[in-house]
């Protein structure tokens, strides 16, 4: 084989890891399966082409097909190595909460969110006389917190409403009404970054962002007293900015 036959095998090699890559993906946010068909028109593959690379992914278990042939779905090996790895979340995302916190020197929570509620999961306390303690394992009132409006910012208005209702419990006196949470969440929607203004607890304030990663849904948050909180809010964003780009780029974005 020479030179250019070698660099052409390559390159054919190189354009079916990505093609299969592709593959993978589609059927992630196909749960419940696609036809062959379908997976070639949504790749903008030739079906041929589909055929052969999802047969070989049969054959290693990382796609299985659907009862009676009608298609095929995401394998049991994706699970089984994802297990495998037995990746800690909290100790992945700890040195970067650590290096967030001392930058700002305030404190740093990390949540996850699911479709029903979101939760505490980790906190880095800030080492100052005044500083906000926040609690382990708490579940946040949603249409109150940080967290919580990221979550429903991935729902329409209808959803949201839906969800909770045009008429709520106020947390607090600056705990927003429907209409002006729905600008909220359509703010959150355009930025990415959800904020907290003594909507949750007076006297406590917060900005966060979200990570929608292979391993999960996760919120990263600075929370801080009120009185130190407009004045840092641009640095803030620009850190989480910053802080968001590179956790994504380690564990991996769902696109």
């Amino acid at each position: 084989m020479n030179k250019e036959e070698v660099m052409k095998a390559g390159s054919h090699g190189i354009q079916v890891i990505s093609r299969a890559s592709l593959i993978l993906r589609i059927l992630a946010k196909n749960p419940a399966g696609l036809s062959l068909g379908k997976i070639a028109d949504i790749a903008s593959l030739p079906r041929s082409t589909v055929q052969r690379i999802v047969k070989a992914l049969e054959d290693e278990e990382l796609v299985t097909m659907l009862d009676g042939g009608r298609g095929f779905k995401l394998g049991m090996a994706l699970g089984q190595l994802m297990h495998e790895t037995q990746v800690d979340i909290i100790t992945v995302l700890r040195p970067h909460l650590e290096l967030l916190s001392s930058d700002v020197n305030e404190t740093v929570v990390l949540s996850s969110i699911s479709n029903q509620q979101s939760n505490v999961i980790d906190r880095i306390i800030a080492e100052r006389e005044l500083r906000v303690v926040a609690v382990l394992g708490a579940v946040h009132t949603l249409y109150t917190t940080v967290d919580g409006k990221l979550l429903l910012a991935n729902l329409t208005d209808e959803q949201v409403i839906a969800r909770i209702g045009r008429d709520y419990p106020k947390i607090t006196e600056k705990t927003k009404q429907i209409n002006d949470l729905l600008k909220d969440l359509n703010d959150i929607r355009r930025t990415g970054f959800a904020i907290d203004r003594d909507e949750n607890v007076l006297g406590i304030s917060a900005v966060a962002v979200d990570l929608d990663t292979f391993l999960g849904r996760y919120v990263v948050a600075i929370v801080t007293p009120s009185c130190r909180f407009e004045d840092s809010l641009s640095v803030f964003k620009t850190k989480l900015d910053t802080l968001k780009q590179r956790i994504l780029l380690e564990l991996g974005r769902v696109a």
